[in-house]
């Protein structure tokens, strides 16, 4: 069965910041890949579905970090399959950006 994306998704490894409501940086962790729609991240904490992210990450070219929030929508576990500890993913899917950075977003997206 194909999956079917309503969104391009390009392969991006970067690391993203998980901030507290504040805006203070908690942890770091790295992407994946991205979409207008949304952020896979790796080797994630443990997260419960549908909890709240705040992110914060900068995109290529630009210096200043992009914010979005986002809900933890999916898990994956990827990694070795029977030798060692398979890890555990979680799509996120933004829920609130500003405009101006959606703009920056897609535009990184569609080069």
């Amino acid at each position: 069965m194909d999956e079917k994306r309503l969104t391009l998704r390009r392969k991006w490894r970067s690391k993203i910041v998980f901030e507290d409501e504040f805006g203070q940086e908690l942890i770091y962790l790295y992407s994946k890949d991205i979409s207008e729609g949304g952020v896979f991240l790796e080797d994630v904490p443990p997260l419960k579905m549908g909890a709240l992210a705040f992110l914060s990450f900068v995109i290529p070219g630009k210096k200043r970090p992009l914010k979005a929030t986002g809900q933890v929508v999916r898990f994956v576990e990827y990694g070795p399959k029977g030798r060692g500890k398979a890890k555990r993913g979680a799509g996120i899917r933004f829920i609130d950006m500003d405009s101006a950075s959606f703009k920056q977003l897609t535009d990184f997206i569609q080069k």
